[in-house]
């Protein structure tokens, strides 16, 4: 069922087995796990189930290194969390992102291998409504494709795979509005977690509303499923018992904060554009999206000593394209929105039919994007080497509930610089040597420019906060995500990941959600 705090009665008592704060990706597959269960399931969620301008801004943080655009635009305070705006894209982390790396700084490797997450990752692809084929020979067969032949000590050619509903809350909300066993209360944001006396216990949770009204929950085990930003801010502003925060007798709460920095590192020149898309666009089979990607081997990282990255064409039409316009409305009602702008854009589109008739063509006919005349630009996602000194702490500005923003100190390291050249001139020269064309890389990458950290930018992919070890002494929560010392307190998301690889975090998110919601069966 779906309640609103603001219809309870004041200083409301609520009581359940689990409860789970925040409905986004991974809060809504721990609680779909448990639909049907003897557990008693309450699913806390500080937004409504519409856009709401004040809980947004709750979101608000204070940027105090790099600009860092996804502490507003990358999170979404509503039912579905930012499901509701991502465009679904599923990719899994790779063998060598579980282990120590010498050459990458506090890369001591996960306490858990890869190998234990493959069948989570299935489940996780059955719940975003992708398919369960590998991410190259597989989609290989599956749509008669031979792929270019790079190196493959060098480059590995393979795909993400993109949700044919993303918005996860409209396949699943309708599951837990009818739900016997589970609540979903809206417009009621955490404001403290009270522990025992000795600090080794959750007792009880107080919510409250933008409009005031409280309630006091009782729960068995708690999830927290906030992100990877506003995990550490309410371990840190939980201060009462433990003085540096919840599960920061160590001061790892905060630290350690990654995302995917991103850049345009070149531009790709050709004699064959057509081919070009033919290799490096979008295909679409049986209603999902399949996007190639390039991306550095194994071998490579291990050989130049580089941090994983991924790499992939984008084929930029110009901001005033008919075409842009028809793909900006198919995306919009991809999530639900029929409102005036995307209805917009198609008009638009049939009136420059001429421009767009080769992109429909292309698309409903042959299943494959086409983008007509583009720039061809070489985008480059990167592995952020974990720093202590990329962090989130605590501002000195708080927000409307009375709680300390976040502060967020977003800081790279040189190896993204040179894994990023170094990359760049290793496809430079597979396309040469491929005949594909040429890669003019950027400046600020084809040498040693202080300032290509302006050419940076974050990808909202928020992790670290709350890094995974199998010993206190090196983390927060142990392998089972259960924060060091709190016997029923887990961390969900993202923020748990002790390094991030070039993929999406969400598909391996939801792997360890599905693992969580496992344990919490178990009992």
């Amino acid at each position: 069922m779906i309640d609103d705090l603001n219809q309870l009665p004041d200083n409301a008592s609520l009581s359940c087995d689990v409860c789970i704060i925040g409905s986004g990706a991974a809060g809504l597959a721990i609680a779909h796990e448990l639909l049907g269960t003897k557990l008693k399931v309450l699913l806390v969620e500080s937004g409504g189930e519409l856009p709401e301008a004040p809980s947004q801004a709750l979101y608000e943080s204070v940027i105090a290194e790099l600009p860092f655009h996804g502490h507003l635009d990358g999170r979404a305070r509503i039912s579905g969390g930012s499901t509701t705006t991502w465009g679904g894209q599923s990719l899994r982390l790779g063998r060598l992102d579980f282990e120590p790396r010498d050459w990458v700084a506090h890369a001591t490797g996960w306490p858990i291998r890869l190998n234990e997450l493959i069948p989570y990752y299935q489940r996780a692809s059955a719940f975003m409504l992708t398919d369960t084929l590998n991410f190259d020979t597989d989609i290989f067969k599956l749509l008669h494709f031979q792929p270019p032949a790079f190196d493959p000590a060098a480059v590995h050619y393979h795909y993400s795979k993109w949700s044919r509903r993303p918005s996860l809350r409209d396949t699943y909300g309708g599951m837990i509005r009818v739900a016997t066993n589970t609540t979903l209360l809206l417009h009621a944001n955490l404001t403290r977690i009270e522990l025992n006396d000795t600090g080794t216990q959750v007792t009880e949770l107080r919510v409250r509303s933008l409009e005031g009204k409280t309630a006091v929950v009782h729960p068995r085990q708690v999830v927290l499923a906030t992100g990877g930003i506003e995990t550490a801010r309410i371990l840190l502003s939980n201060n009462t018992r433990q003085k540096s925060g919840i599960g920061n007798g160590r001061d790892y709460v905060g630290r350690f904060f990654q995302d995917h920095p991103g850049a345009i590192v070149g531009t790709v020149h050709t004699d064959n554009p057509d081919e070009i898309q033919r290799l490096f666009n979008t295909f679409y089979h049986g209603g999902l999206k399949y996007a190639p990607r390039l991306s550095v081997s194994e071998a490579m990282q291990i050989e130049h000593r580089i941090l994983n990255a991924s790499a992939y064409l984008k084929f930029d039409t110009g901001d005033d394209s008919p075409y842009l316009r028809l793909k900006q409305a198919v995306g919009g009602l991809r999530h639900g929105k029929f409102g005036w702008k995307p209805l917009k854009h198609l008009l638009n589109g049939l009136v420059h039919l001429p421009a767009i008739a080769r992109p429909v063509y292309e698309y409903s006919i042959r299943h494959r994007a086409y983008a007509p005349d583009p720039v061809i630009q070489l985008q480059m996602n990167i592995e952020q080497e974990p720093n202590p000194e990329s962090r989130i702490v605590l501002s000195d500005q708080t927000d409307a509930l009375g709680i300390p923003r976040s502060e967020i100190r977003w800081r790279l390291t040189e190896l993204t610089h040179r894994t990023i050249k170094v990359y760049a001139k290793v496809l430079q020269d597979e396309f040469k040597k491929l005949g594909l064309g040429r890669i003019e890389i950027a400046a600020c990458f084809a040498g040693d420019s202080p300032d290509w950290q302006r050419s940076v930018g974050d990808q909202y992919h928020h992790m670290g906060t709350a890094r995974m070890s199998d010993s206190p002494e090196q983390g927060v929560v142990d392998r089972r995500c259960r924060v060091h010392g709190i016997s029923n307190l887990r961390i969900a998301g993202s923020a748990v990941f002790p390094t991030s690889g070039h993929s999406n975090p969400t598909l391996t998110l939801l792997a360890l959600a599905m693992r969580m919601a496992d344990d919490l069966k178990a009992g």
